[in-house]
């Protein structure tokens, strides 16, 4: 009996706890879709968590889907607690630097003070605007977003700033998870990619969680 009291109470909690995550979500979805905003760096904690890094969006195995080479130059959009580009930037070792960009100073001064901690050398934070990169044309091997790309207000716009910066044969690499409030369907972010000069040179993933690389198109 008592067991099975246990078992009743746990359903109905996590019930519960499900019924509010869904709901949260679909408001936070409508509120987004009419009014764009950065996810305040606070909730950076909960959206990068030990779960989503271990079980769904794994830092390592996204990294290794980029086909990074020592050396190479990489820009991370919106770099949240750091996670995404402490692994990548490994791989870009020895002589690669990664520049990770956010609009919000606080991003920014959280993962500098994150950089000094961990002694991490070819890290660069910088607050810059993704329409307006602070980068020459073509002198950038990759430009990567993870779960991010949407949360922009105009992401054909910021595509096109990726395009300029990023050499003839380097990669951008759009990743995106289900739960987040501006999930995107693969064929949205693939349309705006081929309005701004981006062909499709590979895809991972399910319809939950997706890796899209793109190339610059051949003339």
């Amino acid at each position: 009996m008592l067991a099975s009291h246990v078992f009743t109470v746990f359903l109905r909690w996590a019930l519960g706890f499900l019924f509010l995550f869904f709901a949260f979500h679909t408001i936070l979805r409508l509120v987004r879709r009419y009014r764009k905003f950065p996810i305040p760096s606070i909730l950076t904690e909960l959206i990068d968590n030990s779960v989503r890094r271990r079980y769904i969006q794994r830092p390592d195995v996204l990294a290794d889907m980029m086909d990074l080479q020592p050396g190479m130059v990489v820009v991370e959009i919106g770099p949240g607690k750091g996670s995404f580009t402490k692994a990548v930037a490994e791989r870009v070792l020895p002589g690669g630097i990664l520049f990770a960009i956010d609009i919000q100073e606080s991003v920014i001064e959280r993962l500098i003070a994150r950089v000094k901690r961990e002694g991490i050398t070819n890290i660069s934070p910088r607050v810059d605007d993704a329409y307006d990169l602070s980068f020459d044309d073509e002198s950038v091997d990759r430009v990567f977003a993870i779960a991010c790309l949407p949360e922009i207000p105009e992401p054909v716009r910021a595509l096109r700033e990726f395009h300029r910066v990023l050499k003839p044969d380097g990669l951008l690499c759009l990743s995106e998870l289900f739960m987040d409030a501006n999930y995107p369907r693969r064929s949205t972010e693939k349309r705006w990619a081929e309005e701004t000069g981006f062909a499709l040179k590979e895809e991972f993933g399910s319809f939950f969680v997706y890796q899209l690389n793109f190339e610059k198109k051949t003339p």
